[in-house]
């Protein structure tokens, strides 16, 4: 008995001891590091879009009520005139540095935002505007064409900016389709605008001849200005590829310095006016010849003649002068199939008599009035298309 009371002593001694006894720590847990956000993945500059300044609220409305954008008076004319406008490129943004400058800015971007400005001012000196495309979408060249055609426009402006693999270059050219012969009056546009660009955007370089055919790129010219049935031009304003030029062509500021030279030339395009001509007689565009039997019975026939009505753009204006002949008689020219045919111009209701050839075969048959006003500019739409139809003999 006394044997088993010692042994529960110890027993409990022993325990008393092992709770006393240190016990073994735990190694310390190091702070688990907090999970790092996602980062998204860096943008391909030259993949990117929207790689322009956004403008500020009510940019234009401001900017346009200050005196720098007073809309000069002279503007008045362009009242009326209708005008395409078709900004290059659109929906490219996906072909790796397509169209950009050397940190990515799109042509296709600087294009767009450019024409709208430009039809903003063109539209509150009342000029009529379209625009080719309105957002970043890829709109065909032969589809550019003919929504100015099926308008149809007076006027057809595609708006660029041009690249160089020199990136110190940095000027205006200005683009007209084929000869200096084929319409005169692309001509005249392209000159008011090249030399209004010029003058507005100011660059330190120029080009020693600005107005360039576009022949010298492609033996067929351009398709935009090849299938456009009115007078037409293309803007190269400045070199995106010109690093400090790529800057600038971010900002919405210099995208309507540049807008507003455009337009200042157009307003004094229309100032110096537009002219035109009108086909009166026959007024449909059938020429009815004498039947063939009179012909044969010895008659004696008057050669056929059509008369149009030429429009030198100044002349309405009612201004002092105005019924002083104001087109260049030396200036006047009439074609038929490409061949020169005699006429007579009258100052007296501005009629042109033109003779035909007794002989004019029946068909369809163009012809072609050409003039300039006393300010220089020629005809916009020269061409007329008549059809010759020979009446039943007795």
């Amino acid at each position: 008995m006394r044997e088993i009371v010692w042994l529960m002593s110890l027993i409990g001694l022993s325990w008393q001891i092992a709770c006393k006894a240190p016990q073994p720590v735990a190694p310390p847990v190091a702070p688990r590091e907090p999970l790092a956000e996602a980062c998204p993945p860096a943008i391909d500059p030259m993949l990117a879009v929207n790689t322009l300044k956004p403008a500020p609220p009510g940019f234009l409305d401001c900017r346009l009520a200050t005196p720098e954008y007073a809309i000069p008076p002279y503007a008045k004319f362009l009242a009326g005139v209708r005008i395409c406008l078709d900004p290059g490129h659109g929906g490219d943004a996906h072909k790796r540095g397509y169209k950009r400058g050397p940190t990515g800015v799109r042509e296709a971007e600087v294009d767009l935002r450019v024409a709208q400005y430009l039809r903003e001012l063109l539209l509150r000196a009342g000029a009529e505007v379209r625009l080719t495309r309105e957002g970043d979408c890829d709109v065909g060249l032969s589809e550019r064409a003919a929504i100015a055609n099926e308008w149809p426009a007076d006027l057809f402006i595609s708006l660029h900016h041009n690249a160089n693999d020199d990136p110190q270059v940095n000027c205006t050219t200005v683009w007209y389709h084929a000869g200096v012969d084929h319409r005169p009056a692309s001509l005249d546009l392209a000159r008011y605008l090249c030399f209004s660009l010029q003058d507005g955007l100011a660059h330190p370089q120029i080009a020693d001849v600005p107005l360039r055919s576009d022949q010298l790129m492609y033996d067929i010219g351009f398709a935009v200005l090849r299938e456009t049935n009115m007078p037409g031009a293309l803007t190269e304003s400045s070199y995106h590829t010109n690093p400090a030029e790529e800057q600038r062509l971010r900002d919405p500021e210099y995208n309507l310095r540049e807008a507003w030279a455009l337009f200042l030339g157009l307003a004094k395009y229309a100032a110096t006016g537009l002219p035109r001509a009108r086909l009166l007689e026959p007024a449909n565009g059938i020429l009815l010849l004498p039947p063939a039997s009179n012909t044969d019975l010895g008659e004696e026939t008057a050669p056929p003649q059509i008369v149009f009505e030429l429009d030198d753009g100044l002349r309405s204006r009612r201004d002092r002068g105005w019924e002083r002949q104001m087109i260049l008689t030396d200036s006047i020219l009439v074609r038929l199939d490409g061949h020169p045919v005699p006429h007579t111009f009258s100052n007296e209701g501005y009629r042109l008599c033109v003779e035909l050839p007794c002989d004019l075969p029946p068909g369809e048959h163009e012809i072609r009035v050409d003039f300039q006003n006393m300010n220089k500019n020629s005809v916009l739409n020269p061409l007329f298309r008549l059809v010759v139809v020979s009446a039943p003999g007795d």
